[in-house]
């Protein structure tokens, strides 16, 4: 064995796949190489270092943890690309969106289809005649008073308090 080392043993297939035999070999190999010796060692590190992460493994990171590196995440990405924010946005409240646009457009199309309504125009309730010129017969006055006026604003306040 001296003249075949086993530098081709330990390439070819895992230190942790070694059948006893030839484990034995090749411990006893390096033992007496000074070429091998430090494979040897480096592959039997190796496979301690590898079946200690195996079983390290299992050991997952508290939730606190998670929920901070994702919103560290979310936050890059937002920064990154503020349409996919909007996107994100938007598909979250595109129904309450579009419904209250399917509201807005159908009372626009009522209002502008909508026949006019036949109300009559309001009837003047201020009266320009006064009893003492109806008495005698004169004509009313071209342009009201302050009186008057006055008069037609509080009967008009008057009568939209009693309705």
């Amino acid at each position: 064995m001296k003249d075949k080392h086993i530098l081709e043993i330990l390439d070819g297939q895992r230190f942790a796949d070694l059948d006893g035999d030839a484990l034995e070999r090749a411990r006893a190999h390096a033992a007496g190489c000074a070429d091998c010796r430090p494979a040897f060692e480096a592959a039997r590190v190796s496979a301690a270092l590898l079946d200690a992460r195996a079983e390290a493994a299992a050991a997952e990171p508290s939730a606190f943890f998670q929920t901070k590196v994702l919103a560290a995440i979310r936050e890059k990405q937002n920064i990154r690309k503020p349409i996919a924010a909007f996107w994100r946005w938007w598909q979250a409240s595109y129904p309450l969106v579009g419904s209250m646009l399917f509201i807005v457009v159908t009372l626009a199309v009522l209002i502008l289809l909508a026949p006019p309504s036949k109300t009559e125009p309001p009837v003047a309730t201020y009266n320009l005649y006064t009893t003492d010129s109806v008495i005698l017969n004169q004509r009313p006055p071209r342009s009201i008073t302050t009186e008057q006026a006055l008069e037609v604003i509080y009967t008009e306040r008057r009568d939209a308090i009693k309705r």
